[in-house]
């Protein structure tokens, strides 16, 4: 099975339970999740800018920033058909697309100013340090102004198999090549980093 098929095949049972949204989508807590979402709006400028978020989930990132009064042209996309459909249902505001934005070729002439991956890598893959350069160059192709993308720390005290864990370092190398300035930001939770990519 590819990556999409396990992908969808891992989320789609975990929406099948009656879990809180957070839990559906394998973070810890409401808190963590929350936290995520801040570093990316404390540290990117979202007024007035067009957002991709990639692997939108239940649509948790548009509540949070219209709880925020944060206005942005948002666009939410998910892997999952479920997934997305539910965003949907429960954001009737919000726009929500089931799309692989690494294959699909609709988004090969769209650009938006920021473009925002929360745990869109958790999830072990097998070959998830093969992946993410590939992965970090389509997105930051995508991107006028920045990429942002938040990744599990290596130094989790607690780590689970189906996780894949980074070294911050490692990644930042990757990112050494391409066309952006990285700044790496792991203050706010012990088993998380954000990487913030200017363009």
């Amino acid at each position: 099975m590819g990556r999409r098929g396990r992908i969808r095949r891992y989320y789609e049972r975990r929406l099948l339970t009656r879990r809180q949204h957070f839990a559906v989508l394998d973070w810890a807590d409401a808190a963590s999740q929350q936290a995520r979402f801040q570093v990316l709006a404390d540290n990117v400028p979202l007024a007035g800018k067009s957002l991709l978020d990639v692997g939108c989930g239940l649509g948790d990132l548009w509540a949070f920033l219209k709880s925020r009064s944060i206005p942005t042209a948002y666009l939410g996309v998910d892997l999952v058909e479920k997934m997305a459909a539910s965003a949907a249902r429960l954001h009737p505001d919000g726009e929500f697309l089931c799309a692989d934005v690494f294959a699909d070729h609709a988004f090969d002439q769209r650009r938006f100013d920021v473009v925002f991956a929360s745990g869109a890598f958790n999830l072990d893959l097998g070959n998830n340090m093969e992946f993410l350069p590939v992965a970090l160059e389509r997105l930051l192709s995508l991107a006028r102004e920045f990429l942002v993308f938040n990744l599990l720390h290596q130094r989790a005290p607690r780590k689970y198999e189906h996780c894949a864990y980074y070294d911050p370092g490692q990644v930042l190398s990757l990112l050494e090549p391409m066309p952006c300035q990285a700044r790496l930001i792991d203050d706010y939770l012990p088993n998380d980093f954000t990487v913030i990519c200017r363009k």
